[in-house]
């Protein structure tokens, strides 16, 4: 994996479930407590409303959602479970994971930079192994590589907006030291016949495929389309995007103009869980805010015999310290998709997973005891407490040349992930108020994100931002097209129990996908790999990345049943 540390970092997302049911348990209670006024008074009413078995409106599932289309059903059914098929798309992926269509964070422009170059092998490679698709599609590039594919339907985009299914060609690169420490050598695509295993298995070639295929099956059924489909492929989405997903998304807004696309997916980063003994299909429907904040000190030097009290080293850690010891305190409200999901666990969970006894010990909070603190809050949320605040983490630190030489320089770089409910203008206010005041302690210049910093001036602090990115906005839960998708998910995927139903659930993902795009366009934009991914994403991003063949064969089934059932509401 690269050391730089961005948006599209996935690896980076901790997961949450390595908690105990017993501190997201407590989690609940706060969150729920906290966050609803109507339920202060008394402790009595927020406990029946997160009782099982009893009649809530907190979490309700919509039924299950079955295509009207029974011949196109059946015929995709009936294909997918056939062994012949699932050996046919497990070595579509295999070839595909095959070509090494890495993207590097120095990359230099597409046209310029020959490594851009091996994604024709993946445009040629697709169009070999789907020439029914390729024959009914119209092909358009954007920036080269960028892959737009559309199927046209009969109904005129203006009455029946169309779907948008995105995925990304390329993959984080394998160091060279590291390919020893592949059970598989990373670019073969090796199936053991459980696995495949490879870079892009999961992310994401695993979907790329999956949806790709799924027009193929639908192609072959004899289904026609009302509703215009999309399928969009990025080059970079690894790196930031900007060499193909933006290009892709300012394409569709020429065409379709904001507001103009019924619904777009895209892979999300948790997919089927089993947690409190309940499984749950959890939808990523907001993505947390990005930015790094650069932190340059300057100062005069000069030889190390005769220092400076405090040089520009010691006052760049004077002010990693006032960093780390200010962390940003968290935001419990009901705008963050996690609060809706520890909805659900409190109202699905059974007494013995979720004790009730846990729930009445912190009913004083009922009353807004002002004994909870921020302290015993993050106790209370362990792992799962960066899905309610913004994290800070600093990565990069430089300065100094010689040993003997009084440093005249010295800056940091601070990656941070920021809640759904804070700014980049409030978190760039609240590190100016931070640095300023040790920049007028050791009387320099002070200069904010937005100030030149004047290079004349010997003594300064200096701010500034890169890769800044809002949060996402949050999509719709009583949207037609999340219930669409939520029927959908209840209809074809499997619960990891037998005996056990499966709970959509929104879910809030902590990384950054190539949607940071396409805001525009919709605000029906929902994350989800339709696969229970275990151990960060089935390894993602590091060794031995993997996707079990079971759950990769049944995925386009999913894609097609959503195609269909968002075709069933077209008139």
């Amino acid at each position: 994996m690269t050391e730089k540390i961005n948006p599209r970092d996935k690896s980076s997302a901790r997961p949450w479930f390595m908690c105990s049911a017993i501190a997201i348990g407590l989690a609940v209670v706060l969150i729920a407590i906290l966050s609803h006024p109507s339920r202060q008074s008394s402790a009595l009413p927020w406990l029946e409303a997160y009782t099982p078995g009893t009649e809530s409106e907190i979490c309700q599932q919509v039924p299950k959602l079955s295509p009207t289309n029974k011949q196109v059903e059946h015929y995709i059914r009936e294909t997918v479970d056939s062994v012949e098929y699932q050996q046919q798309i497990i070595k579509k992926l295999s070839g595909i994971i095959q070509i090494p269509s890495e993207s590097y964070d120095e990359l230099g422009p597409i046209g310029e930079d020959d490594r851009w170059n091996i994604f024709f092998q993946v445009e040629g490679y697709l169009k070999k192994k789907y020439p029914t698709v390729f024959q009914n599609v119209k092909l358009d590039h954007a920036n080269t590589h960028g892959l737009i594919l559309t199927w046209q339907g009969s109904v005129p985009p203006s009455q029946a907006k169309p779907i948008v299914m995105l995925a990304h060609q390329d993959v984080v690169p394998v160091l060279t030291e590291n390919v020893k420490d592949w059970t598989h050598p990373p670019y073969d695509g090796h199936y053991d016949g459980e696995i495949i295993w490879g870079r892009g298995a999961t992310d994401d070639k695993g979907y790329l495929i999956s949806i790709i295929e799924s027009l193929e099956l639908l192609i072959k059924s004899g289904f026609t389309p009302k509703r215009t489909i999309i399928l969009a492929f990025g080059c970079d989405e690894e790196i930031s995007g900007e060499n193909c997903g933006r290009p892709i998304s300012d394409f569709l807004h020429r065409q379709y103009g904001n507001d103009g696309i019924y619904l777009i997916m895209d892979e999300g980063s948790t997919g089927i869980q089993r947690e409190f003994d309940r499984s749950f299909a959890m939808v990523g429907v907001a993505e947390k805010g990005y930015i790094d904040v650069g932190i340059n000190v300057s100062s005069t030097g000069g030889h190390a015999s005769n220092p400076p009290d405090h040089n520009a080293i010691g006052i760049l850690s004077e002010i990693v310290v006032a960093i780390e010891s200010n962390p940003f305190l968290g935001q419990i409200t009901s705008k963050n998709p996690m609060f809706h999901f520890l909805e659900c666990a409190a109202a699905y969970a059974s007494e013995s997973s979720f004790p009730m006894s846990v729930r009445r010990t912190l009913s004083k909070a009922a009353a807004q005891d002002s004994n909870v603190s921020q302290e015993q809050l993050d106790q209370a949320l362990g792992n799962m407490r960066y899905h309610f605040r913004t994290s800070q983490s600093v990565g990069k630190i430089n300065g100094g040349v010689k040993i003997n030489a009084i440093p005249e320089t010295a800056s940091t770089m601070v990656n941070l992930r920021l809640a759904v409910e804070i700014s980049i203008s409030q978190v760039e206010a609240y590190y100016e108020s931070l640095v300023k005041t040790i920049a007028g302690k050791h009387g320099m210049e002070f200069k904010g994100f937005h100030s030149p910093c004047d290079p004349s001036v010997p003594r300064k602090i200096c701010l500034f931002g890169v890769d800044a990115l809002e949060p996402a906005p949050v999509s719709p839960l009583d949207a037609e097209a999340y219930r669409i998708l939520s029927g959908t998910i209840k209809n074809v995927l499997r619960p990891l129990a037998e005996d056990d139903e499966l709970i959509v659930t929104p879910y809030l993902m902590p990384a950054n996908t190539d949607t940071k795009f396409f805001w525009a366009l919709t605000k029906n934009i929902y994350r989800f790999t339709p696969v229970n991914l275990v151990e960060n994403l089935n390894r993602a991003h590091t060794t031995n990345e993997f996707i079990r063949a079971a759950e990769f064969v049944r995925e386009p089934l999913f894609f097609t049943s959503l195609i269909l059932n968002a075709d069933d509401i077209v008139d």
